[in-house]
């Protein structure tokens, strides 16, 4: 049985919203709220948190979470490279699939990690798989904090951006998605990444899934309906909070 580890990389630092993961989402941390919605994924093994923060090793471990510290600052390298990095600090077995799960999304459902490790798993041809859900509100296309993705009839990604694609040049319907955070890897592939310099769409897009394709591997793409919205601008801040506070009276969350 392949053994599966999710890592959410928590860095302090953050452009658009200072100390983001510690932003107050209905009485806890938001790293806190990605947590404990991670947890309930049916296919890791183990979960763990990277983080270079006291802030957020201190209230993570008091949810009982399992906090590693990166050995070195990760200053520009991406979610992934972070996460590689916190391999060196994990030593309770040797996993065949890692899954990076970002922490500034609290909201789509566990289900879609465990749908991409699933596909990868029944796909010997990809390296990855990453999660994409469906755009429903149409400010979101015109959005550079939103990643969209094309992909081919076997849903692997054709490419991947922050402008809208694919261009409406006729008036035929097509559906549009947009990365959401959370991408399996196979761990002998996560040390090649990491290898790999960084490409020049990678660098011109600022889209860290853009280096596998770059490099001609596939990367698949598990599409769904999860309601999902990253909090990546302080807009986004609140429509998160709004969402939140109408879960938490439904009863659907704590």
């Amino acid at each position: 049985m392949a053994k599966i580890l999710g890592i959410i990389p928590a860095r302090i630092g953050s452009t658009r919203i200072p100390e983001k993961m510690l932003k107050d989402i209905h009485g806890k941390p938001l790293i806190v709220r990605t947590y404990e919605r991670t947890k309930d994924s049916k296919m890791l093994d183990e979960l763990i948190v990277a983080t270079d923060s006291d802030d957020i090793e201190k209230h993570l471990t008091s949810v009982g979470a399992r906090v590693v510290r990166w050995p070195t600052p990760l200053s520009s390298r991406n979610g992934t490279e972070g996460v590689a990095l916190a391999l060196d600090s994990f030593n309770d077995f040797k996993p065949d699939i890692i899954v990076n799960i970002w922490g500034d999304e609290p909201l789509y459902p566990a289900s879609a990690i465990d749908a991409c490790v699933e596909k990868l798993l029944s796909d010997d041809n990809l390296v990855a798989v990453a999660a994409a859900d469906r755009i429903i509100k149409p400010e979101m296309l015109e959005a550079n904090s939103v990643v969209k993705v094309v992909t081919d009839k076997k849903d692997r990604a054709l490419y991947i951006s922050r402008s809208t694609i694919p261009y409406k040049y006729s008036d035929h319907d097509h559906d549009h998605y947009h990365i959401i955070g959370v991408m399996a890897m196979r761990a002998d592939f996560l040390a090649e990444y990491v290898a790999m310099e960084q490409t020049a769409l990678e660098r011109i897009e600022g889209v860290e899934q853009i280096r596998i394709l770059e490099n001609g591997y596939e990367l698949g793409i598990v599409k769904g309906d999860f309601n999902n919205l990253g909090v990546n601008t302080p807009d986004e801040l609140e429509e998160v909070l709004k969402i939140y506070e109408s879960k938490i009276k439904s009863g659907e969350i704590d």
